[in-house]
């Protein structure tokens, strides 16, 4: 079940809301002391989080299938979801030991869909959240998101820390899978973020896209696309300056995302801008990115870290 964009906090009784959890959605089948994980996309990720093996302790029963939210926190103490991604993205199983001591992950509760054989999805929210709350218990790794009776001062709360946003949900909903439904919805923060113009997508002898970049452990990973917000004023200062930073080679690390095909003159990472996005796609890519200006910041600057408006 997703929650459906808003772009206010739903007020009234028969809300509870919840922090919105900024990490990989990860659906868990038990049966009989044996788990399987999966993401939202249905692709099956058991091994790759060894982690939630400790739920099989902590369930009060047979069987059970959940809902949650796979979260990797930084040093600070906050939800990283550049980390999440970059645990996610494991594919060799040899290297999991590895991966799970440098991005150690919490799976955070929220539904419970299926408990000894019995489906759940039509009864309402509290019902489900009281069963798991007395099913399910909690260790070091496996958590249960709190709930809300008020939803304007937990927005506030994460727009002061920084976060991602919270999700809304009528108290009497049914689980209902994708978004056909108004029961669910999520009011973001949007965010702004310094970013490396590492190359340029030309249209029709234009400059069409800037192709960006962060760095991230001294590497410069691609984050996107933008053209959205690209003036005038912009275009010309990039036909100004992009002559003197063009490479032969993207300065993009190799395991970093592509930028897929297309007519790019490439740039040495010098020039910064500051974007405009809603969030992170699950491919590591900004949503809806829209230039806001240059900036005079040193490439090195770009370090990832978002900023909330």
């Amino acid at each position: 079940m997703e929650p459906i964009l808003a772009d206010h906090v739903k007020t009234g009784a028969e809300w509870i809301h919840e922090i919105k959890w900024d990490g990989i959605r990860g659906l868990t089948y038990i049966e009989n002391g044996k788990i399987k994980v999966f993401t939202k996309r249905g692709n099956e990720r058991t091994a790759f989080y060894p982690e939630l093996f400790e739920i099989l302790d902590l369930l009060d029963g047979r069987q059970a299938v959940l809902d949650g939210e796979i979260v990797i926190f930084d040093s600070d103490g906050n939800p990283s979801f550049y980390s999440s991604l970059v645990r996610e993205r494991v594919r060799d199983a040899g290297k999991v030991k590895y991966y799970s001591k440098l991005y150690p992950v919490k799976y955070i509760l929220f539904d419970i869909m299926n408990y000894n054989g019995k489906d759940l999805t039509a009864a309402p929210l509290l019902e489900r959240k009281s069963i798991l709350e007395g099913k399910v218990g909690k260790s070091g790794n496996i958590i249960r998101t709190d709930s809300f009776p008020e939803g304007t001062g937990l927005y506030e709360l994460m727009k002061a820390k920084n976060w991602e946003g919270i999700v809304s949900k009528r108290k009497d909903s049914r689980y209902m899978p994708g978004k056909a439904h108004d029961l669910w919805f999520k009011t973001k923060l949007s965010r702004k973020m310094l970013a490396v113009v590492a190359g340029i997508q030309w249209k029709d002898n234009m400059p069409n896209s800037l192709l960006l970049g962060v760095y991230k452990d001294n590497s410069l990973v691609f984050v996107g696309k933008a053209s959205l917000g690209l003036s005038q004023q912009h275009l010309c200062l990039l036909k100004e300056q992009a002559s003197g930073l063009k490479v032969n080679a993207p300065a993009f690390e190799r395991e970093s995302l592509s930028p897929g095909k297309g007519d790019y003159m490439w740039l040495k990472p010098a020039l910064t801008c500051w974007v405009h996005f809603m969030e992170y796609t699950n491919e590591g890519q900004l949503r809806h990115p829209k230039i806001l200006g240059f900036s005079t910041s040193d490439a090195l600057e770009a370090n990832g870290k978002e900023y909330v408006e």
